[in-house]
């Protein structure tokens, strides 16, 4: 990517690429009693935090939700039902519902999170996939999902590399939570700014210094492989749907024809 192109640095997904919903909401097999947390904020949600496929699984429950208070209530027998096909019913509800029953209640909400070893900030993870009921849409579960990485877990969150448009949304929302403090950032070859030859010296002092004294560019650290990385404020742009870096326009006049990472990350700043 060059930085001419320079907006979040997340390509946007369709919205029909990834539908999500109740259809990608799988129930786990089981739970441990010690991981399942009342949701803060007096929603009567629950929530839990586990191991997933690649990483780490963060789902929300709703205990009073349709699906789970159906799937509790054992079959009524019908006056002129005979025993074995009462009998037959009632397994067959005891099969389809065992899983649902020994969750927390209708899983409403899920995130699944990786780790980011190439992120430097320690213990940062990055976005894999979120889907949330569509029923429950509109309700903030995703942004509770978000916070619970930020406010409990306390662990810093980059962006997937691809958002439909109702995740970008998602962001631009988690960035209005007080606490949390939202930021773009760059990632440079290290050639760019540390060159290997003499020759290199002056134009990478002029990329520092546009970096960190023009653009207000701030140094968060480096990867294994020495690849230098700042951060820059973001904000919502004129739709209010997406977020924008400040520098956007400066950087691409200045580096036109550098190569780049870029993307977003949030952190938790409050107590």
């Amino acid at each position: 990517m060059r930085l001419s192109e320079f907006s979040e640095g997340i390509a946007t997904l369709p919205a029909g690429e990834y539908r999500g919903g109740k259809s990608s909401l799988y129930v786990p097999t089981k739970f441990k009693p010690d991981s399942i947390q009342k949701l803060p904020g007096g929603s009567g949600f629950m929530y839990t935090v586990g191991p997933g496929q690649f990483g780490t699984d963060i789902e929300i429950w709703d205990p009073q939700g349709p699906d789970y208070v159906n799937a509790s209530q054992k079959p009524v027998r019908k006056p002129t039902e005979q025993d074995s096909e009462y009998n037959e019913r009632v397994e067959d509800w005891n099969r389809a519902n065992k899983k649902a029953l020994n969750t927390p209640g209708q899983l409403v909400g899920k995130l699944s999170i990786t780790p980011h070893e190439s992120f430097p900030l320690p213990n940062a993870v990055q976005v894999d996939t979120i889907t949330v009921d569509e029923d429950y849409r509109g309700q903030g579960i995703a942004k509770a999902l978000y916070g619970i990485v930020l406010t409990i877990m306390k662990r810093p969150l980059v962006a997937g590399e691809l958002q439909t448009p109702g995740g970008r949304r998602n962001w631009v929302s988690l960035a209005g939570i007080p606490g949390v403090v939202m930021k773009g950032y760059v990632g440079f070859e290290k050639y760019e700014l540390a060159p290997n030859t003499p020759s290199q010296n002056k134009q990478a002092e002029r990329n520092i210094d546009t970096l960190m004294g023009q653009l207000g560019g701030d140094y968060i650290g480096q990867t294994p492989s020495g690849r230098p990385f700042f951060a820059f404020d973001v904000k919502p742009n004129t739709t209010g749907k997406e977020l924008e870096a400040y520098v956007k326009t400066k950087m691409s006049k200045v580096y036109g024809d550098t190569y780049f990472y870029s993307g977003l990350y949030a952190t938790w700043s409050g107590a």
